[in-house]
């Protein structure tokens, strides 16, 4: 990728913000009034200030502060500081501990439960998910690492911790650590007063971070009947409403577990968007699975959750033994519940729907704000193309029934 690009001026509020986003991952630039204070510019436009000096002949880096939260005056005023610090210990023959080294107390595990408790149970969307998943990835690989201290940590010990967990649990899994423990490094930079370098952000990038392909299954028109058939079959009640429910509607396996009757009007759901929560997306509800809920709301009693349960939430939050029975019993494999909401968006595609109605259908939050004449007009065109996309599918059941049946009581 080549060097990250430079340059030196006199810092302004407008020289900064004049700053181009860099090709590269990173660009860093040196104030000519003040000694060591720099900015640096992200890729996605993120500006911050830092100070770098070499102290005793090696480099040290202290984070001052994002641009524009922190004013030039500000920085500089910080940077100067650092300076002074800086000269005294040096006019003291370097005598007395480094005041610039890093926390020397500071545990992986300390930054591990500060990031959980100051960010992920603050500012997640679904807390209890992001901590569980948090926790999941420190005690299943991470564990020996749990009183490191960590500036003891190297780039070169997160290369081997990469090889190791790719050779034994897979390259995305071992992708997915670093990017992990990146975060960590990042945060006890930026909110614990950690003054070192961050082992994880360019560990061999180019060798050890596997290129992931975006993944592309779906259900197969050979084996909906297949499915569909098994489907039918169903014992667990549960288990056979939501896959009808996520197939024929195409919302998130979360937001369908999580689905409360207060948000069902006629024939619609009104979804909760998680990142607008004031602006729900609609999903039109095709006749299967108003029938479907029908059923449910007469079982209902008093719960408003459309799956409960008698767990910490009051509804259902997995089904991946059964939906791993379930594929057995059907002979499909290799596919996730997730697939579901791509195997609508890709029926929908056969029917020579947009892309924009698939994203519409999808509940995606990044297409063109619409005004109301208009959104009802889109909402008219989803319900159309999901109609389209759910009888193809059910005619793809209805097309080989006998040998479908043979199949699934085999």
């Amino acid at each position: 990728m080549g060097k990250a690009a430079t340059s030196n001026f006199n810092f302004t509020k407008k020289a900064i913000e004049r700053l181009p986003q860099p090709e590269g991952r990173r660009s860093f630039h040196y104030d000519t009034a003040t000694k060591g204070l720099g900015v640096m510019v992200q890729r996605s436009g993120h500006r911050s200030f830092f100070w770098l000096r070499k102290v005793r002949g090696s480099p040290s880096w202290k984070t001052i502060g994002d641009f524009p939260d922190l004013s030039v005056e500000n920085a500089r005023m910080k940077a100067d500081k650092l300076n002074v610090k800086l000269a005294q210990w040096k006019a003291d023959d370097y005598d007395g501990p480094n005041p610039f080294e890093q926390k020397p107390n500071l545990a992986l595990v300390d930054v591990f439960e500060d990031y959980v408790t100051q960010h992920l149970k603050k500012h997640s969307s679904n807390p209890d998910k992001a901590v569980k998943q948090a926790r999941w990835m420190l005690d299943g690989y991470l564990t020996p690492w749990k009183n490191r201290r960590i500036g003891s940590v190297q780039k070169r010990d997160v290369e081997k911790l990469h090889t190791s967990v790719a050779e034994k649990h897979g390259s995305v899994t071992a992708n997915r650590l670093v990017t992990f423990l990146r975060t960590l490094f990042y945060y006890a930079q930026r909110k614990m007063g950690w003054a070192g370098r961050n082992p994880a952000r360019n560990p061999g990038r180019e060798r050890i971070l596997v290129k992931e392909s975006s993944r592309r299954r779906f259900i197969q028109e050979e084996e909906m009947a297949r499915f569909l058939a098994t489907l039918r079959q169903e014992v667990n009640a549960d288990l056979q409403d939501f896959v009808v429910i996520a197939l024929f509607t195409g919302v998130r396996s979360g937001d369908i577990m999580a689905m409360r009757w207060d948000q069902i009007s006629g024939i619609e759901w009104h979804v909760p968007n998680r990142k607008k929560p004031d602006e729900p997306y609609i999903a039109p509800l095709e006749q299967e699975v108003i029938e479907r809920l029908k059923e449910r709301r007469k079982r209902a009693g008093d719960s408003p959750w459309v799956f409960p349960s008698g767990g910490k939430t009051g509804h259902i939050m997995s089904f991946k033994r059964s939906w791993k029975q379930f594929l057995k019993r059907a002979k499909v494999s290799d596919l996730r519940i997730h697939d579901l909401r791509r195997t609508l968006a890709s029926w929908q595609a056969r029917q020579g729907t947009s892309l924009a109605i698939i994203g519409k259908t999808l509940g995606h939050s990044d297409s063109l704000k619409s005004t109301e004449v208009y959104a009802r007009l889109q909402t008219g065109s989803v319900r159309q193309s999901v109609n389209q996309a759910t009888r193809a599918m059910l005619d793809a059941k209805d097309s080989e029934p006998d040998s479908a049946e043979e199949e699934n009581r085999g």
